[in-house]
């Protein structure tokens, strides 16, 4: 009746009966998780084993006065593996962080990833979480869950702890230990700074392991793992040294620096060298950068200094000309004035004493010089013909000045013609280029794209290193200065007493005018391959360089052999073949190609030797080693010591100490230049422009020549301006032949006026050697200007 009253309750109990049988049946059958909750302390050690059937729960308590401070967490277990890990989670209010112990790091070189049982991770403070609001009424957590799926016990430790001292301020520099399992960061924040505009980020070490080093935002989560560093904001590997300005402007609530030990030193060194202990000791140092009126009084200070040798140069040489030509003019009214009494004293005279002069020189020349005189004609025809003229042992400019002038001025204009084409042609893709790497680099982070010089390299807009930019200025600034100065001389000349009547060295300003453009184009160049310098666009760099040279060589050789100089068509051919070597030898420089560039090399040298020594008459065809044979002969005939004995003793031995020269620098460059195949090209180019230059001051001085005060200045200031730019560019502050890590090694902070390093004062005195090498050729036959053309040698 009870029963049959309540049958409510009887439902009731038979269900909490089933139940029940379930939950026991359930307990026979599995062993439930069981959470074990341990209200933590910061700061306090925690060792605890578990298995599968447990999972610790630490709570930490953050007191919302210092919700601003991070906390440092280490794990550890030696019993972990890798089949069952140790899974770590913690959450935050609005974030959560997760590994496993042991921690895999792949390695390239090793078939299984590295194991570390030993972790430690900086968790970010919660204000930098998005979308957070902090209530102070609510009590605030973070909460570190550990569990695992082995049913072996696992021991492990545990520690949280905060880090107080995580904000670093400028001028501080901190010391710490990092692994690829324990990376560490720090925080930053411009509240501080005053005047400066940026800060320098410096990181040193002297263990060679590989970490890579990032700056990035203050926002959570923090990409702190090697595979995940690149993830976000800028980053660089770096081996023993690196560095990063960081604008205020980029970053204006302040930015994480961020370290982490990479698995392997591939991305350092470039080959399968393996550092097994991977623990690096790291100073990190910030240090205040240059301020807005650092960079007004560094920038103007160099423009105005380059202007006012400019100008100071202009106005001298306007100076110069007004008195060269009142000096002219009294020499012209001397003349006539003396001309007018000779006429009066002897009116039947009507021959000029300059062209019987130049006949009685042209006689006894050919009349001493003449290769076989039996065998030649004297007809009056005979000397119009170049094939007769060129068989004289002792050859004069007038013999090889007998082209019109007119036609070989139009020849050298296309000099500047041809170089001008090409630098458009040349410029527009390489400035579109390497503005791409200057895109690439902002957009994805990585400075390993860019070889800047970390240790200075100051930021302007969109520039990562104005100050390597700016510095070419020099180059265009100067090129333009020696332009002009070639228009004046121009100008002169042709108003001058003398033109048109066989004085001097004929003029052909053609490739004056190509070298000055030339010179500023290297400095346009030479800005665009500093804007993102690297391994592939280094011939950027030096292409103008390898034109300057061979322009300077030919415009020597110009001087003393006007009407057999190499044409526009067939230089600029030749620079192209140059440029192609240089870029397969900078993408392919295996030992192949070097053993076909030596033999290119040192040919080359060999063929132009013997047209300089032969003076442009020895021709390399089908009947040279007939002709050879002949002339062994024909000297044998004449005594032995005739077959050994030279024609030019002189110029025979410069040549043959040329040739030497050039094989040092072929075994040199097998040697030591395989990575760097572009400075190894330059350095052949511009050593044999130094040597050929050697060679015409020396046989300038041979043959009785003068050099007068203005080129002699010149030498001396072109030999100081070379000797201080070759030690600052022998003490490099990059190099692009090592890998970007390795190249940081060689960074240097800068020298001149806190702005400036050593390859920027390499820019600007590279820039005033050539310019005043340009003048020593543009004046160094300034003492022949009296002298007629058939008292002038040729060599």
């Amino acid at each position: 009746m009870h029963c049959a009253r309540h049958p409510e309750l009887l439902k009731i109990a038979f269900a909490v009966f089933i139940v029940i049988l379930t939950v026991g049946s359930s307990k026979t059958e599995t062993t439930p998780l069981t959470p074990i909750i341990i209200p933590a302390n910061y700061s306090y050690p925690y060792t605890y084993s578990l298995n599968k059937s447990i999972e610790y729960v630490f709570l930490y308590s953050e007191n919302t006065a210092n919700v601003e401070s991070a906390a440092r967490i280490v794990v550890q277990s030696e019993d972990a593996k890798p089949s069952y890990p140790l899974i770590v989670v913690v959450r935050q209010k609005k974030g959560i962080l997760s590994w496993q112990i042991p921690l895999e790091v792949d390695n390239k070189y090793l078939e299984n990833p590295v194991l570390y049982s030993n972790t430690s991770r900086t968790l970010c403070p919660a204000k930098y979480y998005k979308t957070i609001n902090f209530d102070d009424s609510d009590d605030q957590y973070v909460t570190v869950s550990i569990s695992t799926a082995s049913s072996k016990n696992i021991t492990f430790n545990l520690n949280l702890t905060p880090v107080n001292n995580f904000y670093m301020r400028s001028e501080q520099t901190r010391q710490f230990s990092i692994t690829p399992s324990q990376p560490v960061y720090y925080g930053y924040d411009f509240k501080g700074l005053t005047d400066s505009s940026s800060v320098l980020i410096t990181v040193k070490s002297e263990d060679p392991a590989c970490m890579t080093f990032s700056i990035q935002n203050t926002s959570c989560p923090v990409f702190d793992l090697e595979r995940s560093i690149q993830y976000a904001g800028y980053y660089q590997t770096v081996s023993n040294q690196g560095g990063i300005t960081v604008p205020a402007k980029a970053y204006p609530k302040g930015f994480f620096i961020v370290l982490v030990v990479n698995a392997d030193d591939f991305e350092c060194s470039g080959n399968s060298s393996i550092h097994y202990i991977r623990e690096k000791r790291v100073n990190i140092t910030i240090s205040n950068s240059i301020t807005i009126q650092d960079y007004i009084v560094a920038s103007f200070s160099a423009l105005s200094m380059i202007l006012t040798f400019c100008f100071a140069y202009i106005i001298g040489a306007i100076c110069c000309k007004i008195h060269r030509t009142r000096k002219l003019q009294e020499q012209s009214i001397q003349d006539e004035f003396g001309r007018f009494q000779q006429n009066s004293i002897e009116p039947d005279a009507h021959t000029s004493g300059f062209q019987e002069i130049g006949e009685a020189v042209q006689i006894s020349l050919d009349d001493d010089s003449s290769l076989d005189e039996d065998d030649i004609d004297l007809m009056e025809d005979a000397y119009c013909d170049k094939d007769v003229v060129r068989t004289k042992l002792v050859l004069s400019v007038c013999d090889l000045a007998r082209k019109e002038p007119k036609i070989l001025r139009k020849k050298s204009r296309l000099y500047i013609y041809y170089l001008i084409t090409v630098a458009i042609f040349y410029t527009a893709p390489v400035v579109q280029l390497v503005v791409t790497y200057q895109n690439m680099l902002h957009v994805t982070g990585n400075q390993d794209l860019c070889y800047y010089n970390f240790l200075c390299s100051h930021p302007f807009y969109a520039l990562s290193d104005f100050n390597h930019v700016f510095s070419n200025l020099g180059y265009v600034l100067l090129g333009l200065l020696f332009i002009f100065i070639v228009c004046m001389r121009e100008r002169f000349s042709e108003h001058s007493h003398h033109i048109d009547r066989g004085f001097g060295i004929p003029q052909h300003y053609g490739l004056y005018y190509a070298m000055g453009f030339a010179l500023m184009m290297e400095g346009v160049l030479s800005g665009s391959y500093h804007l993102c310098p690297n391994h592939s666009n280094f011939q950027f760099d030096t292409s103008f360089m390898y034109v300057i040279a061979v322009l300077c060589m030919v415009k020597i050789y110009q001087n003393r052999h006007p009407d057999i100089n190499a044409q526009a068509p067939v230089t600029f051919g030749v620079l192209a073949v140059t440029i192609l070597l240089a870029l397969v030898g900078v993408l392919d420089g295996e030992l192949y190609f070097w053993i076909f560039f030596t033999v290119i090399h040192l040919s080359t040298c060999l063929w132009l030797s013997s047209q300089i020594y032969y003076m442009g008459r020895w021709k390399f065809n089908g009947g040279v080693f007939r002709r050879m044979i002949m002339t062994m002969r024909h000297d044998a005939r004449s005594g032995i010591i005739y077959l050994f004995r030279p024609l030019y003793w002189r110029r025979l031995l410069l040549l043959v100490m040329g040739n030497f020269c050039n094989l040092g620098l072929a075994v040199y460059g097998n040697m030591h230049h395989r990575q760097d195949f572009a400075t190894y090209l330059l350095m052949i180019l511009m050593s044999n422009l130094i040597l050929y230059t050697f060679f015409y001051i020396v046989m300038k001085l041979c043959h009785g020549e003068k050099i007068l005060l203005q080129p002699l200045l010149y030498i001396v200031l072109s030999f100081v301006a070379w000797g201080g730019a070759l030690y600052f560019f022998i003490n490099k502050t990059i190099s692009w032949a090592l890998t970007p890590a390795q190249s940081r090694a060689h960074n240097r902070p800068c020298t001149l006026l806190n702005f400036y390093d050593y390859h920027d004062i390499w820019h600007f005195l590279s820039a005033l050697a050539m310019f005043f090498s340009f003048m020593v050729l543009l004046t160094l036959d300034d003492d022949l200007d009296d002298a007629h053309r058939s008292l002038i040698s040729v060599f």
